[in-house]
């Protein structure tokens, strides 16, 4: 590791690398009005038990009866979901039995579905500014994207496998979103052509392209076509990217992008210490374009004063549990959580941010 890049060592870090602070906090723009009984057995087989004999007692035999009516006995079932969007409620319908709109209804923290990456798209998704949804699965944060008051940007949602790709495009169009929401079926990536994506029929938010790091693979198969970001057209403002340690790959892609754009990006990072280069070589790229890279956390007011908390736990978003964006290296990235979102925030536009959407921290 270069001693160049520590923090406090070689060159003194930049006032930009402060503590952010934001207001923003997670929309809740979904509300599912009926669920089919396969949907209501998968949220118990999914359920988190606190104690090893609820589990014993509760979650085994949840599992055990969820698998023989959704595997032997094949019992599907349609969920109806409304989705409250600037201009109304609007009303869709989903295949219950895909384990993937579980996101929706799986009980989970009160502040709901992947809340640090709610709020940052809370934070950063206003007025006419792109979105690129990268990794969209079924359209969670497309959906979210577009039910954000004040946000009235173009939407690209990316996601190459097919059978997702066409739940995707079911519930735009259900929601009469065709004319702001464009769906894409290419994988991005560093070249033009023609990939595997090993698909996982049950957990389909694990599909990736075969062969793409150390994480394991389904056992179904799909062609699928790979392009470039620098090759779109796109002028992005606001990247969510998660596809499953392929963000390298699309990162490197996007380069002349990135440098022109300087868009906000937030992207998944596991860790695989068998390879820990292929950890950071997608932390680095960034760096290297000049982004500042953020552990999103949670600023919590105590009775002593704020405290930064790396997860939410049962707290709820609010003026005593704010977004917190913790700066931190690449090298840094084996001292955090194995699974984390980063928000890379170019160094270019961290000024227009600051005192617009977010504030420094009044932690010393």
């Amino acid at each position: 590791m270069a001693l160049d890049r520590v923090p406090g060592i070689g060159e003194k870090q930049p006032m930009d690398s402060d503590i952010l602070i934001s207001d923003a906090a997670p929309a809740q723009p979904f509300q599912v009005q009926e669920l089919p009984v396969i949907a209501i057995l998968a949220r118990a087989a999914h359920r988190t038990y606190q104690s090893r004999w609820q589990k014993r007692l509760c979650k085994r035999p949840a599992r055990l009866i969820y698998d023989f009516a959704h595997d032997v006995f094949k019992l599907g079932g349609t969920g109806k979901l409304t989705v409250a969007m600037p201009d109304g409620k609007k009303n869709a319908r989903f295949d219950a039995r895909k384990a993937h709109f579980g996101s929706l209804y799986f009980d989970r923290a009160p502040a709901g579905y992947e809340p640090d990456v709610a709020a940052v798209l809370a934070a950063l998704l206003t007025g006419p500014r792109t979105f690129l949804d990268i990794g969209a699965n079924w359209g969670y944060f497309t959906l979210y994207a577009a039910a954000l008051r004040g946000f009235t940007g173009p939407i690209h949602a990316f996601e190459p496998a097919p059978a997702t790709r066409a739940d995707l495009n079911g519930l735009v169009a259900e929601l009469a979103l065709a004319s702001r929401v464009t769906v894409h079926a290419e994988a991005l990536s560093d070249h033009h052509g023609q990939a595997e994506m090993a698909i996982h029929e049950a957990e389909t938010g694990l599909n990736r392209i075969a062969g793409s790091g150390l994480g394991r693979e389904g056992a179904g198969r799909a062609s699928v076509a790979l392009a470039r970001l620098d090759d779109l057209g796109l002028s992005p403002d606001v990247i969510k990217m998660d596809v499953e340690d392929h963000e390298f790959e699309a990162l490197s892609g996007g380069r002349a992008v990135l440098a022109e754009a300087k868009p906000a990006i937030i992207v998944e990072s596991w860790l695989t210490p068998p390879k820990p280069v292929r950890t950071l070589q997608a932390l680095r790229l960034l760096d290297d374009l000049g982004y500042r890279l953020y552990q999103p956390c949670w600023q919590v007011r105590t009775a002593d004063g704020p405290v930064i908390f790396p997860d939410i736990g049962d707290r709820l978003p609010g003026p005593d549990c704010r977004l917190a964006l913790v700066p931190f290296q690449p090298e840094q990235r084996f001292m955090l959580r194995q699974q984390m979102n980063v928000v890379a925030l170019h160094k270019d536009r961290l000024k227009q941010l600051i005192g617009f959407q977010f504030s420094r921290a009044d932690i010393a």
